[in-house]
């Protein structure tokens, strides 16, 4: 039976996780207004838009230390309210600059980088408090968390497309939006487990899962391939899938983002019935099974190549690679031979660090070939989330 205060904490890490996905989601779709705004070229657009994981690579490897002092519930609470300032602050300067503001770019830059650290930092507290919330729980709730986000991604685009659609200055709409979550934010962290990371390490739990006793390397070597090849899809469907639907297989404008929109809708969905697959079939099935529907999702676009065959690809594909990243975390947190938060500090880390490195890759892929060649890449990364599954082990522990 589940105590009151462990349904308050889910709750509140719940409300961290949706106003983390909140936040920068109001943001992202006013970005074209910072190119006017600092006039600058489409090189200088993409430098300042890169300041933010930029930031995120900087101020990753510092999660664990942040955590261990403060507590994972602090960092996440805490550095939302910094996030908030951050953006905020963020988009004054875009709303002062304005026509003509070009100097005001460097601040920004600065601003956005230090949005960017913190919100890696807040990842690695948000998750690592919520594995200690699951622990508590007895069963899978990584994947509900997740779910959460998702959620609040959602919510903060659509907030912003009504932002937009008002002409609300970007200023005072990030204003809103950043008080509101921050205050959201603090209030949670008032439902949020007491004591320090690391207290209940050894709380007793229906169903743990953790990495192998391998060498640590190998170990979190195995844990970034199988979170990466599960972010591949969210990747691809969000910067390629609507250019492949429209001139490769010549959907019209109107339909060539339902791809990305479906993969989207399935991804959410199995984030949201992921927990209640990992309980009944176990976390190695489950992600079998993840990647076993990106390969026969992808494969199938790739044999048939029409548009209707190529939406369902990608929200077979999105529902199978829901899991990857929760349980990639899960495991991280359990690295035998590294303290609590430092496996998860360091696969975070990592997977920040491909998301530079990704697009620019996949955009040379491109170049040599076609737009296929996402396309033909995603059954690869289905293939490596199933060879990834060696290094997970579940373990039922012993009770007294």
């Amino acid at each position: 039976m589940v105590s009151a205060d462990v349904a308050r904490a889910r709750a509140g890490v719940t409300a961290l996780f949706f106003t983390n996905g909140a936040l920068f989601a109001n943001f992202a779709p006013r970005f074209p207004e910072l190119k006017d705004a600092f006039e600058l070229t489409a090189g200088g657009y993409g430098l300042i838009i890169a300041a933010f994981p930029l930031g995120a690579i900087i101020g990753g490897p510092f999660a664990a230390k942040f955590v261990e002092r403060f507590t994972s519930a602090k960092v996440a609470a805490y550095g939302t309210f910094l996030i908030g300032i951050a953006l905020t602050l963020s988009a004054i300067l875009v709303a002062i600059a304005q026509g003509g503001g070009a100097i005001l770019a460097v601040p920004f830059a600065i601003l956005f980088a230090l949005g960017g650290a913190t919100d890696a930092i807040v990842d690695v507290g948000e998750n690592a408090h919520g594995l200690r919330v699951q622990k508590r729980y007895g069963r899978s709730i990584i994947n509900s968390f997740h779910a959460s986000w998702s959620l609040g991604a959602m919510t903060g685009g659509l907030m912003a497309m009504v932002a937009t659609a008002l002409a609300v200055p970007i200023g005072y709409h990030i204003g809103f939006a950043g008080v509101l979550f921050s205050l959201v934010a603090l209030i949670a962290s008032k439902y949020t487990l007491p004591g320090r990371d690391g207290a209940d390490q050894d709380e007793p739990s229906i169903h743990r899962l953790s990495a192998k006793n391998w060498p640590v390397p190998l170990v979190i070597a195995l844990l970034l391939l199988l979170a990466i090849s599960g972010v591949l899809v969210e990747d691809i469907a969000q910067s390629w899938s609507t250019l492949y639907m429209r001139d490769y297989l010549g959907a019209s404008a109107t339909l060539a983002p339902a791809a990305y929109v479906c993969m989207l809708a399935f991804h959410f969905l199995g984030r949201v019935t992921g927990d209640r697959f990992v309980d009944q079939l176990g976390a190695k099935r489950t992600i079998l099974m993840g990647g076993t529907l990106i390969i026969v999702g992808m494969s199938a676009a790739l044999l048939f190549q029409n548009i209707f065959v190529t939406v369902i690809a990608f929200a077979a594909a999105g529902f199978g690679a829901a899991t990857t990243v929760p349980l990639a975390m899960n495991a991280a947190d359990d690295v035998p031979g590294l303290k609590p938060g430092v496996g998860l500090m360091v696969v975070s880390w990592l997977m920040r660090l491909s998301f530079l490195l990704l697009p620019p890759l996949l955009g040379q892929a491109i170049v040599a070939t076609s737009l296929l060649a996402p396309i033909v890449i995603l059954p690869i990364g289905g293939a490596l989330v199933i060879a990834s599954t060696v290094v997970l082990e579940e373990r039922k522990p012993v009770q007294d």
